[in-house]
């Protein structure tokens, strides 16, 4: 798998609106990403289900996670060190 495919696939589990160009289109939204003819030929036997499926999982990780940088600013109270009141 090339980088770029790589990177592609990425952009497509974090990016709804390219999710939905690439399940309108996807051998001209893979094109337009700058992909080349073996990834977008790659690309047009992707599972669309599992696609949404794991891009959604991954955004109720990503939701469920505390942000780092809270983290290390805010007590177990809540209580941030910051200007904000409360975490």
């Amino acid at each position: 798998m090339s980088a770029s495919l790589e990177a592609y696939l990425a952009r497509l589990y974090l990016d709804a609106d390219a999710r939905r160009a690439f399940a309108a289109d996807p051998r001209g939204a893979a094109a337009r990403a700058g992909l080349d003819e073996t990834d977008v030929a790659a690309l047009e036997q992707i599972d669309h289900a599992g696609l949404e499926l794991t891009a959604r999982s991954l955004q109720a990780k990503r939701q469920a996670r505390p942000r780092r940088g809270w983290l290390a600013v805010c007590s177990p109270a809540g209580v941030c060190a910051t200007s904000h009141a409360t975490c």
